[in-house]
C-alpha cells in the first residue's frame, strides 16, 4: 500500500505532463545558479592564489635582501600552508563534474527514462531510483507523508 502510494504520487508530482516541464525549468535553474557558483569560487580562489603568491615573493624579496626575522619565517610557513590548501581545493573544484553541456533535453531523457521503470513496475529498478526522488517518508496513524527530493511540490500527505 505504502509503496504504490509513493509510486502514485512520484507519477503525478514528478512525472506527470503538468509537473515536468516545471521540474525541468527548476532543475535547469539550479543547474545554472551551480555553475555560476562554482565559476565565482574558482575567481575568489584564483585571486586569493595570486595575493598569497605576490606575498611569498616579498617575504623572500626581504628575506634575500639580507633581513631575517622569525615572524617573517613564520608568515612565510603560514602563507605556503594557504597556498597549498588553495591548490588543493582548485584542484577539486577543477575535478567537478561538468554540467554546463547538461540541458533541458537531456534532463527531460533522464526523468522519462526514470518514469518508465516506474510505469514498468520492477522492484528492484524502481528501488535503485526511488533515492534520486524521495528525502523521506513518515507514516502516521491517520495519513502518509512523502518528501521528495525533486517535485515541484516537495512535500505531500495522503
Amino acid at each position: 500500500m505504502i509503496e504504490q502510494y509513493v509510486i502514485d504520487e512520484l507519477l503525478q508530482r514528478v512525472f506527470s505532463e503538468d509537473a515536468l516541464p516545471k521540474l525541468v525549468e527548476r532543475l535547469n535553474e539550479e543547474n545554472k545558479k551551480l555553475i555560476s557558483e562554482r565559476d565565482e569560487e574558482k575567481k575568489k580562489l584564483s585571486r586569493r592564489y595570486e595575493e598569497i603568491k605576490k606575498s611569498i615573493s616579498s617575504i623572500v624579496d626581504v628575506i634575500a635582501k639580507g633581513y631575517f626575522h622569525s615572524s617573517l619565517y613564520e608568515k612565510l610557513t603560514e602563507l605556503e600552508q594557504q597556498k597549498a590548501e588553495i591548490e588543493v581545493r582548485i584542484k577539486e573544484m577543477n575535478s567537478l563534474p561538468d554540467t554546463s553541456s547538461i540541458t533541458e533535453e537531456k534532463i527531460i531523457q533522464y526523468l522519462l527514462k526514470d518514469k518508465e521503470v516506474l510505469e514498468a513496475g520492477d522492484p528492484h529498478k524502481i528501488k535503485q531510483i526511488l533515492p534520486t526522488y524521495i528525502n523521506k517518508i513518515i507514516v502516521y496513524r491517520d495519513r502518509i507523508e512523502a518528501h521528495f527530493r525533486l517535485s515541484v511540490d516537495d512535500t505531500v500527505c495522503a
